[in-house]
């Protein structure tokens, strides 16, 4: 007897189906999907939560800021989504539209636009 996928119950109808309602069927492709979105989800997580904190730091006008501060704030520095290789002002990183430089723990926010840095190269 064949039965539901995603529920286990026993199914009746056409030879070929598969589930036993759109629910069962939705149900089965999330929990299948899970585990390769899991990782993406962190990511996003993260980068959204850097690219939080440097905006409230621009909001307020601040533009350098201590490593120690960065971290009580919860900012991760393995994220990131752009880095650039400027020959005048060295390495510049991305969080989306928002860059920044970082010395050893301590970073220094600029006012740049990422698509000016992708145009000239």
């Amino acid at each position: 007897m064949r039965t539901c996928l995603a529920c286990q119950t026993k199914l009746s109808g056409r030879i070929d189906k598969k589930y036993c309602d759109h629910n069962c069927r939705n149900a089965y492709h999330n929990e299948l999907n899970r585990c390769s979105k899991k990782y993406i989800h962190l990511v996003n997580k993260n980068l959204s939560k850097n690219y939080k904190i440097l905006e409230e730091l621009t909001k307020h006008e601040v533009f350098e800021v201590k490593g120690s501060v960065l971290k009580a704030m919860g900012f991760d520095y393995q994220y990131f989504t752009s880095m650039v290789n400027d020959p005048d002002e060295g390495v510049l990183l991305f969080i989306y539209d928002l860059c920044y430089q970082q010395f050893d723990q301590d970073i220094v926010i600029k006012i740049r636009e990422l698509e000016t840095y992708r145009n000239s190269a």
